[in-house]
């Protein structure tokens, strides 16, 4: 009497892997798209960065004293009227990626100079500055701008301050934001 030994075949069918790739698909078609924004929303914290040093560098200046050659204390203001800089598209979208470190227009605008500002590392957004009135009625606006993925669509991050009935520096705590994931 012979037997015949049956082995029980296992693995997968093709319909099975089929709908493994499938879900498979379906969770990366999902998830790029969410990391990219991510990714973006991420750089934005750069844009931040230079609003904070921008304000920094106002206040700084407005408590100082300013004088002319004859000893006389100037009214305090913020630097200004308006600081030089390059539109946001023309650094990051032509250079590769990424805006020039320590732009020579950092070491030559007195505007600049007064914020004590500059950046030496490659970045996204582009600063810019303006400033307006003196003493109670001395306001400024620091901007950063950038097209992160050079669609023509720029993203703005601006923040304002003014001085207070106390005299003091405020404004705006968060940026106003537009287009932020451009």
């Amino acid at each position: 009497m012979s037997r015949r030994i049956q082995h029980k075949i296992s693995g997968f069918t093709l319909v099975e892997l089929m709908i493994v790739v499938a879900i498979i698909g379906l969770l990366a078609a999902i998830a790029i798209p969410a990391f990219s924004r991510y990714v973006r929303k991420a750089r934005t914290t750069e844009a931040v960065g230079h609003l904070n040093k921008e304000w920094a560098g106002s206040l700084m200046y407005y408590e100082a004293e300013h004088t002319v050659a004859l000893g006389q204390v100037l009214t305090k203001e913020f630097p200004g009227p308006s600081a030089g800089w390059a539109n946001a598209t023309d650094c990051g979208c032509l250079t590769g990626t990424f805006c020039p470190p320590s732009n020579p227009i950092w070491n030559s605008d007195g505007v600049w100079q007064a914020l004590s500002f500059s950046i030496p590392d490659p970045h996204h957004y582009m600063p810019g500055y303006s400033s307006a009135g003196a003493g109670a009625n001395a306001k400024f606006t620091a901007y950063a701008k950038g097209d992160l993925n050079c669609n023509h669509i720029v993203a703005e991050f601006i923040r304002q301050g003014v001085i207070s009935s106390l005299g003091d520096v405020t404004g705006s705590q968060m940026p106003v934001v537009i287009n932020e994931l451009e």
